[in-house]
Order: C-alpha cells, then sequence, then structure tokens
C-alpha cells in the first residue's frame, strides 16, 4: 500500500483535506446536533394527545436540573405550534420535590403563567394546566415520576 504516483498530494494538500473534513464535521455535528437552534431534524411525527375531548399537538421538553447549590434553574424555551413556551424549575430540593414553573405566549400576544408540581406549603398537587381559552397546556406529573420530561400541548 503506497501513494498512488498518477495523483500526488502534497503534505499541505493532505493537510487542507483534513481540516475541511473536520470542518464539515462540526457544522454537521453542530447543526444537526441541536446546537443551532431551529436546525435539528425531527424523525418523529407530530402526536396528538386528547384532554377531555379536545385535541391538542404534544412535545415533551427535556427541563435541566439546577446546578448545586442554586433551587431554580434557568428558563428554557420551546416554539411549538404558535406557542412560545418557557419552562424552569423551581424549589428544587434534589430528593423528591420540585415544581415547574412556566408561561406560554400565543401567537397574539397572550400570555398565561402555571405552576405544576406537588408541595405541602401551600397545599397543591398540579400535574395538568390548560390556559383559560383551552388553546395550550402543560403536563408534568412531579419529579420522581416524570424527573425533567414536561410535556406542551398546543390545541390541534
Amino acid at each position: 500500500m503506497g501513494i498512488d504516483r498518477d495523483f500526488p498530494m502534497t503534505r499541505t494538500q493532505i493537510r487542507l483535506l483534513l481540516v475541511g473534513l473536520l470542518v464539515m464535521s462540526v457544522v454537521a455535528a453542530a447543526l444537526f446536533g441541536g446546537f443551532i437552534p431551529g436546525f435539528r431534524p425531527n424523525f418523529n411525527p407530530p402526536s396528538t394527545v386528547q384532554v377531555d375531548g379536545v385535541t391538542y399537538f404534544d412535545a415533551t421538553l427535556t427541563l435541566n436540573p439546577p446546578i448545586f447549590p442554586q433551587n431554580s434553574s434557568p428558563p428554557q424555551e420551546l416554539d411549538f405550534h404558535g406557542v412560545v413556551f418557557a419552562l424552569w424549575f423551581t424549589h428544587w430540593n434534589w430528593v423528591s420535590q420540585a415544581w415547574v414553573e412556566g408561561n406560554g405566549t400565543e401567537a397574539n400576544g397572550t400570555v398565561d403563567s402555571f405552576l405544576l408540581g406537588e408541595t405541602t406549603t401551600p397545599p397543591m398537587n398540579t400535574s395538568l394546566y390548560l390556559a383559560p381559552d383551552e388553546s395550550f397546556g402543560a403536563f408534568w406529573p412531579g419529579l420522581p415520576a416524570a424527573g425533567g420530561l414536561v410535556r406542551v400541548l398546543v390545541r390541534a
């Protein structure tokens, strides 16, 4: 196995070729790995769920836990079917409790805020939120059951 003498490449050409391949790999990883928002391919067809007889498109957003020793995480956004969701953890205690706070902004500018989770002070156990006009919602059954997976819903 040797170098083909009919198509000789200099060391500089080989280095340029390798650098070009490396740059293309980094760009491809950034585009399809989700590092550049909006370019991650979605191979799953939109799924739907029915809540009280109303059909909603649904998607799952994975919230990052707070960085120790903080008890809340920065908001994470998801633009889904014309509703921009912003969700974050609050009152995180790393063992069994947390709340998911969030809001949904509709295309017309209407913003609705919500709080999901379970707590004893004040007594609350809310796993499903639907906007007053039922245009969107969010579902999170709690930390032990779902971890950081929050489902967002938009009326179909």
